[in-house]
């Protein structure tokens, strides 16, 4: 059993969410105390009066650390509220969860997906079906529907990226893929600049709209070379 260094916590703020503010600061402790799986925080009681919040309301904020995959609670003697040894996955998925508090951008993870891009496309190219190819139709519909108004433009083009993504079999490339999209999407709908901050970027041109219908014919080919061709082509402006 992990013990060795005490950890003790400051109360909860009573501004915002008290549920988010617990979560916050165990894992900020963890992360800055660079404290070992099976470290032992204590029971649910010495939380309860370290914070300063009900049973009810350190029973969420644990609902959501477990579910993170942060803590666990063991029961009996010497038992109560440890950290998790926590798979690669798990903690890469913690890290993409962290993103915001980091203040990552939306470049920042456009950059990610650029190197990302060539799999997905790929894998699509190799493994779509025909109900796929009817989705992704549909998808590039519309989103030429949309294209000259910008701020639309741009969530019917996540869509149609995400949908690309659902084609590959690789869980971790998905996963991660989706997620990113996820985070990007978030941002756009939380104010951030509908276009990205990148020189010579036209949100609406009909070359980044023409980009997209060859990303789509390329995937239809099943054709590799075609597949790079695309992705070459797409890379940053034409995203």
């Amino acid at each position: 059993m992990a013990e060795g260094r005490s950890v003790t916590f400051d109360r909860a703020r009573s501004t915002g969410s008290v549920v988010d503010s617990v979560v916050e600061q165990v894992e900020r402790t963890i992360a800055e105390r660079r404290l070992p799986a099976g470290y032992r925080f204590g029971t649910k009681q010495d939380l309860c009066e370290q914070f300063g919040i009900a049973p009810a309301t350190l029973g969420e904020a644990l609902r959501v650390l477990r579910g993170r995959g942060v803590i666990e609670a063991r029961p009996g003697p010497g038992g109560g509220l440890f950290v998790t040894e926590r798979s690669p996955l798990l903690r890469l998925a913690h890290n993409v969860m962290q993103l915001r508090e980091q203040g990552a951008t939306v470049n920042q993870v456009v950059a990610v997906l650029d190197a990302l891009d060539e799999s997905v496309i790929s894998d699509a190219a190799r493994y779509r079906s025909k109900d796929d190819l009817g989705d992704l139709d549909a998808l590039m519909g519309e989103v030429a529907d949309v294209w000259h108004v910008p701020a639309e433009g741009l969530h019917a083009n996540w869509r149609l990226h995400r949908r690309i993504a659902e084609i590959s079999p690789n869980p971790v490339l998905r996963a991660f893929y989706l997620n990113l999209v996820d985070y990007i999407e978030s941002e756009l709908a939380g104010g951030q600049a509908a276009t990205m901050d990148v020189p010579g970027f036209e949100a609406a041109s009909e070359d980044r709209l023409d980009m997209h219908r060859a990303i789509v014919e390329a995937i239809r080919s099943g054709d590799q070379d075609e597949v790079r061709a695309a992705v070459l082509r797409h890379r940053t402006l034409g995203r």
